[in-house]
């Protein structure tokens, strides 16, 4: 079993969003509900590419720090709106540890 955690990066998730301290809480509660159960959690980042808000090198591109990923846990990248695309290779990663 899996936590998968998409898109939670400083640059799309913020107080902007509708209802951002009910998600913002619920991911919290999903995550530390999943390190306590030993499921893996795992993460799948955006990168929209050089010069913008969510370039790999910006601050904006790295996960919120309220649910910040552990030493050892996964990340994956994607610059394809689907995290199970082929380029994020998740799907090998998940036949894997199943």
């Amino acid at each position: 079993m899996i936590l998968l955690v998409v898109d939670t990066q400083k640059g799309c998730f913020n107080e902007r969003l509708y209802s951002f301290e009910r998600v913002r809480n619920n991911i919290k509660q999903l995550i530390a509900a999943a390190r306590e159960n030993n499921v893996e959690v795992v993460y799948v980042q955006h990168d929209d590419g050089p010069g913008t808000s969510l370039d790999k090198s910006a601050d904006n591109y790295e996960i919120y720090e309220e649910f910040a990923p552990r030493d050892g846990e996964k990340r994956f990248e994607k610059n394809v709106n689907s995290a199970f695309h082929p380029m994020t290779v998740l799907r090998q990663h998940r036949t894997k540890t199943a």
